[in-house]
This record gives C-alpha cells, structure tokens and sequence, in this order.
C-alpha cells in the first residue's frame, strides 16, 4: 500500500506530516527525514488500529487530486510504501 503523505515545514519546530487518507493520522519531527520515518511507523500503527476495530484500509488518493487541496498548499509530497506484512497479522 502506498499511502501520499503532506509534509510542512514548521517554523522553529521541525516539520509536520499528514497521511490525508487516514484519518488522526499525523506525526511530527526534528528534520524531514525523521518525520518521514515517523510518518511510516505512524501509518503502520493507524492501519492496525483500523483493523482491530474490523475496518478495511482506506484507499489512496489520488496525489494530483490531493495536491489542490488549499489545505496542503506549500507542502512538500511524499509517498509512503507500507508492506502488508510490516501491520500486525490478525488474531
């Protein structure tokens, strides 16, 4: 699954990233790539919860539908490759 992931530069406090596709899914760090590397484990551990609770995986967006969004104007975009086998297997 490849999920598109927005990252912000914030003033004084490292870089903040959103996965638009899963929702409460956003992380932050000290330097782009540690929020990159956050991001992933942070997509991971939303997926999980999503099938705890019994729900399917949400869809990717679209990254040029996602990318005119004024939300996420001046973002720098990313894609994030998780691997099935990186969730937690079923119980």
């Amino acid at each position: 699954m490849r999920y598109p992931v927005v990252v912000h530069n914030i003033e004084f406090a490292g870089y903040g990233a959103i996965a638009p596709d899963l929702p409460h899914c956003h992380c932050q760090g000290e330097t782009l790539e540690g929020a990159l590397q956050k991001m992933a484990e942070t997509i991971v551990d939303r997926l999980d919860e999503l099938q705890a609770a019994g729900d399917p995986p949400p869809q990717a967006g679209e990254l040029d539908l996602l990318r005119k969004n004024p939300a996420f104007a001046g973002g720098v975009w990313a894609i994030i490759d998780i691997e099935q086998n990186a969730m937690s297997p079923k119980p």
